[in-house]
């Protein structure tokens, strides 16, 4: 395939969209609890057919996507609890139907165009084009990225990391780790890092800035199988795909790590958008990640997890019971703000930068609080992108939405390779 994107494999994409299963009749629901009710719709997380999209803390807006058979009985949860709501979308199926024809669209102009010889940030690319495209960069700049293979997904698929620097030896530069598909739904947050990718090493202006001072370690497909779930089977697909009991499938592995893991209160996994795992660490996908990451952190200086949606950059700790804001909280936030002012400066959107606590709500297990908590990496983060889209982000965004990130990715970088290079 070269450099650019296969359109048979796009044609196979188009036979697995017709098998998707349903959202009919879902709803998603706005509300804005206080902090009594906040607690109480806070144990509905793990329940079968209630899907937390944004949980905020008390008193901010949250949004949830509640299935057919449980629509009596959360609206009457919330009129018993007296929580304000509003139905933001009356039937999750038009929003997804209308995505699946957008799709066909762009790919029926695609059949009839010259590919492009460089890479096409006009659609979403599959798992494996993904990494075909990796494998180019890695056999054609062998001086600049080497791909090393961390494990193979339950289904078979390789998860990889790109190494990617300027010097003779890896890992001798401060190094910025970064991973991004982590959740599967979230189709908006690969493209950002193969773009930096890109950048990174076929652009000869912006490879001589951006390695001179800092090595870049990148996963750029954490999730593989969930990612291909999402978009041949279920869309709104969020965990992994390994068999956790028989008749249960998937693993939340931003909750699967071993700082501040802890233990489902569900007895049953199934249903649950984050279910931690049985054991820390339990996934391929998440042990290897450790394993990959503990090698270079002593050395490791950023960390960034890459998700949508929200236009927020996201400090440590975010675990119920921590010493509430990192140490370090004015340096994470001045970091933060250098993201933020770096894509407002070229025409981007203006991203909140804050606590992941403070804006998000708690979380254990999350790969930030790990990284920060169990390898001291100075500058900890996560990304939510594409705030206003939640996961149908529109493919003639994506460039634009590249294009705006790299320049956050960029911002940080400089700062990391003058501080500490």
């Amino acid at each position: 395939m070269r450099h650019c994107l296969s359109f048979l494999a796009f044609i196979a994409l188009l036979g697995g969209l017709y098998g998707y299963e349903t959202y009919k009749g879902y709803k998603v629901y706005d509300v804005v609890p206080n902090k009594v009710q906040h607690d109480e719709l806070s144990m509905l997380q793990y329940e079968e057919g209630i899907d937390f999209w944004r949980l905020y803390t008390p008193g901010r807006m949250s949004r949830v996507m509640i299935s057919p058979e449980k629509i009596a009985y959360f609206e009457e949860f919330l009129k018993t609890h007296e929580i304000p709501y509003e139905v933001a979308i009356e039937d999750m199926e038009g929003p997804i139907e209308e995505e699946r024809r957008s799709m066909r669209k762009s790919r029926q102009k695609r059949a009839t165009s010259v590919p492009r010889v460089t890479p096409d940030f006009s659609v979403f690319w599959s798992a494996a084009e993904i990494e075909t495209y990796c494998t180019f960069l890695a056999t054609t700049y062998p001086q600049f990225v080497t791909l090393e293979t961390m494990t193979w997904s339950p289904e078979g698929r390789r998860i990889y990391a790109m190494k990617v620097s300027s010097g003779p030896v890896f890992g001798q530069k401060p190094i910025i780790g970064m991973e991004s598909g982590m959740h599967a739904r979230e189709w908006a947050s690969p493209p950002t890092v193969l773009y930096l990718l890109n950048r990174l090493i076929e652009n000869p202006s912006t490879r001589t800035e951006l390695l001179a001072r800092v090595d870049w370690l990148i996963v750029p497909m954490q999730n593989p199988d969930g990612y291909e779930f999402s978009r041949n089977s279920n869309r709104l697909w969020r965990l992994n795909r390994r068999n956790v009991t028989a008749t249960c499938v998937g693993v939340d592995l931003n909750r699967n790590n071993r700082y501040s893991w802890r233990q489902a209160t569900l007895t049953q996994p199934c249903g649950s958008q984050t279910y931690p795992g049985p054991s820390p660490l339990s996934e391929p996908e998440s042990f290897h990640l450790d394993h990959l990451m503990s090698r270079y952190a002593h050395n490791m200086k950023l960390y960034l997890s890459v998700h949508t949606f929200g236009d927020m950059v996201l400090w440590p700790w975010g675990y119920s019971g921590s010493p509430g804001w990192i140490e370090t909280h004015a340096e994470h936030q001045a970091l933060g703000n250098l993201w933020r002012n770096a894509i407002l400066a070229n025409g981007g959107r203006s991203y909140q930068v804050g606590n992941v606590a403070d804006v998000l709500g708690n979380a254990f297990g999350a790969v930030d609080d790990h990284m920060a908590g169990t390898y001291g990496v100075p500058y900890v983060y996560t990304l939510e992108l594409t705030s206003g889209f939640q996961f149908q982000y529109p493919e003639e965004r994506i460039e634009a939405l590249a294009f705006e990130t790299f320049h956050g990715y960029r911002a940080m970088a400089l700062y990391i390779g003058e501080t500490y290079g």
